[in-house]
C-alpha cells in the first residue's frame, strides 16, 4: 500500500471519538482536548452511538445522551457533536460512520479515529474492522506504562499500517496507525452511574451543565 505524504501547514485533519457517553464525563473531555492541542487538528467530533454493539443497551435514551454531549462541549469551539449515529438508529457500526463521514468531507481530508487502548484490543471483533483503515487513520491512546500484548491479527495489522511519526496522520487522508500515551483521568461512566444510584456526589467528575441535566431529569436513579 502506497500513501502519498505531503507537507502540512497549520491545523488540518478531523478527529473523531465515538462512544456511548452514558454519561459523558471529564475523562472523555480531557482526552479530546489533549488530542486537539497535541496534534493541532482542525476539530474533534464526539459521536454518540445510538445502540452500542458490544455493550448492553444504555439506561437513558439516545436523545438524553446526545443532549449531555452538547451541554458538555458548549464552551469549546473546536469540539463538535456529530449526531449521525443517533439519526441513523439501529446498531452503531464504526465502518458505516467512517464511510458516511468520508463521503461528506471528500477523499483528501485527513480523518483520524481516536480509540482508547481498551477498545483497540477488541478491534478484530468489530464489523468489517480491517476496512476501517481505508477511510481513516487510527490514533490509539493509552495510559503511561501500559504495553499490552496484541493478538496476532492486530499485531500484523499494526505492522502493516504503523506510522513512523504522528505527522503522517495529517499528511494523508487515511491508512496509518499511531500509538500515543496520555495521562487519563481515572473516571468512568459506570462509576458516575453507580454514585448517582447511591445518591452520592458526582461533582467535579463531569461538567456542571451535565450534572444539572442528570439531576433535573432524574437519570440513573
Amino acid at each position: 500500500m502506497t500513501i502519498k505524504i505531503d507537507k502540512v501547514a497549520g491545523k488540518s485533519g478531523i478527529a473523531i471519538m465515538g462512544g456511548t457517553f452514558d454519561p459523558i464525563h471529564n475523562g472523555h473531555l480531557r482526552t479530546a482536548v489533549e488530542v486537539l492541542e497535541r496534534y493541532q487538528y482542525s476539530e474533534l467530533r464526539l459521536i454518540p452511538c445510538f445502540q452500542p454493539v458490544h455493550k448492553g443497551r444504555p439506561g437513558v435514551t439516545p436523545q438524553q445522551r446526545l443532549d449531555m454531549v452538547r451541554l458538555a462541549i458548549s464552551s469549546h469551539k473546536n469540539l463538535k457533536v456529530d449526531c449521525r449515529e443517533i439519526k441513523r438508529e439501529g446498531p452503531s457500526y464504526s465502518i458505516d460512520t467512517l464511510r458516511d463521514i468520508r463521503a461528506d468531507i471528500g477523499p483528501d481530508e485527513p480523518l483520524i479515529m481516536v480509540l482508547g487502548m481498551d477498545s483497540f484490543l477488541y478491534l478484530s471483533t468489530w464489523h468489517d474492522w480491517q476496512s476501517l483503515i481505508e477511510y481513516a487513520h487510527i490514533l490509539v491512546v493509552s495510559r503511561p506504562g501500559w504495553e499490552p500484548d496484541l493478538i496476532s491479527e492486530l499485531s500484523a495489522f499494526c505492522e502493516n499500517y504503523r506510522a513512523f511519526s504522528s505527522h503522517e496522520l495529517q499528511c494523508a487522508p487515511s491508512g496509518r496507525v499511531w500509538f500515543e500515551t496520555l495521562t487519563p483521568l481515572d473516571i468512568s461512566s459506570s462509576m458516575i452511574r453507580a454514585l448517582v444510584h447511591k445518591h452520592e456526589s458526582i461533582a467535579y467528575l463531569l461538567p456542571e451543565p451535565v450534572q444539572r441535566y442528570i439531576e433535573q431529569h432524574q437519570l440513573y436513579r
